[in-house]
């Protein structure tokens, strides 16, 4: 079964911010056949294909999209998804300078360089050991298991083993410390566990954002209450304690919603203007250039340029719990990846720049093309 491609011509792209790459780079194809094209969007043309285990030379990174050199000398743009990255061949992985070091986070994005702008190449759980080839800035170039080389943050990989405690279930329950505070989780992705351990089963998931009760304490690790009232143990790692809930939170709620406001008022008037691919006003727009725009306009905050990247800030907002303002993101490509961005603006209704031909609209979230494309909400005020 062929797979398809990542990214749409409503990914609003900026051509201009490029990452180059080492001669000796290379990549290996992912797809059972992907297309190379003329640019780093769908918009532009079919002028060749790549199939599962081909290799290729990376030139260059834009935006989710790796410019490459085929074995023929043809180049072309791909997406990075369907890329897997080698290491460099002037690299020696089993060099002195080279270390192991442990995942310490929940799920820990590996990318393609040292920064949150690059691309997500490949994701590691919570105690995988990695080979760290080298530092940058707060990062480290890390080996994995597969041979697959990228970048994670060195602020969650420990190169200290493990406690013995912390694999452990049976832990002493008189350093149980009550506490009784709310939390808010700071990982994307936070496992709840049956007990205290990372070899305890995991019964549930936290998200960025979510508040939570914190019942009790013990060895790092905190007995959790959620809304709906389970209970289960997480890394207190991955948990900021909120003290003073009670006063700042009446008092950002009422300046949050004069933002929200703001954004959704700017939003309405950018509808009928035209949908062009890159664009970010304020005559026309793609679907993140019209985020882009609103909200720097709006209440002077600049968000990254592009969906995929808007999605990975904020904090995380069930469906259900959606207010204005927030960012509603889509997958209009049937892969389950960010393709697509809109803002809520209530009743169940979004602003959106849609595609190539049409114009800045409202639409309801509830018809069944945007409720089998939806995939999360963000939340930036």
């Amino acid at each position: 079964m062929i797979k398809k491609i990542v990214g749409i011509s409503a990914l609003g792209v900026s051509l201009s911010f490029g990452t180059a790459f080492a001669d000796s780079n290379e990549g290996v194809v992912k797809a059972d056949v992907l297309n190379v094209r003329s640019g780093p969007s769908t918009d532009n043309e079919v002028i060749g294909k790549l199939y599962e285990n081909n290799t290729v030379k990376i030139l260059e990174s834009s935006n989710g999209w790796y410019k490459i050199q085929k074995n023929d000398g043809q180049t072309g743009w791909v997406s990075g998804e369907y890329i897997t990255l080698k290491s460099n061949s002037g690299n020696d992985s089993s060099s002195n300078s080279s270390f192991k070091a442990t995942v310490t986070a929940s799920v820990l994005n590996v990318r393609s360089g040292p920064s949150t702008n690059d691309i997500v190449i490949s994701k590691i759980n919570t105690g995988t050991e990695v080979e760290v080839l080298e530092e940058s800035n707060g990062w480290y170039k890390v080996k994995l298991k597969n041979g697959q080389v990228g970048w994670a943050s060195a602020q969650y990989l420990s190169t200290n083993s493990m406690s013995d405690n912390q694999g452990s279930s049976n832990q002493d329950s008189s350093n149980e410390v009550n506490i009784s505070k709310t939390g808010i989780v700071k990982a994307d992705v936070l496992n709840i566990r049956s007990n205290l351990g990372t070899n305890n089963s995991i019964i549930g998931k936290l998200y960025n954002g979510e508040s939570i009760t914190v019942l009790s304490e013990q060895n790092n690790w905190y007995k959790i209450k959620k809304s709906n009232g389970q209970t289960g143990w997480v890394s207190a790692q991955y948990i900021s304690l909120n003290n003073d809930q009670q006063d700042s939170s009446n008092e950002a709620t009422d300046e949050n919603i004069d933002k929200a406001d703001k954004v959704v008022a700017l939003a309405e008037k950018q509808i009928g203007k035209p949908y062009v691919w890159g664009a970010e006003g304020p005559d026309s727009f793609d679907c993140s250039g019209l985020v882009y725009y609103v909200y720097k306009e709006a209440v002077g905050i600049n968000l990254p340029r592009v969906s995929r990247d808007q999605y990975n800030v904020g904090t995380y907002v069930s469906k259900e719990n959606l207010k204005p303002g927030d960012l509603v993101f889509s997958s209009t490509n049937d892969a389950g990846t960010i393709t697509h961005v809109g803002i809520y603006v209530g009743d169940n209704k979004m602003i959106h720049s849609p595609n190539s031909g049409k114009n800045v609209e409202k639409v309801d979230l509830s018809n069944n093309y945007w409720k089998n494309c939806y995939v999360g909400a963000k939340r930036v005020l």
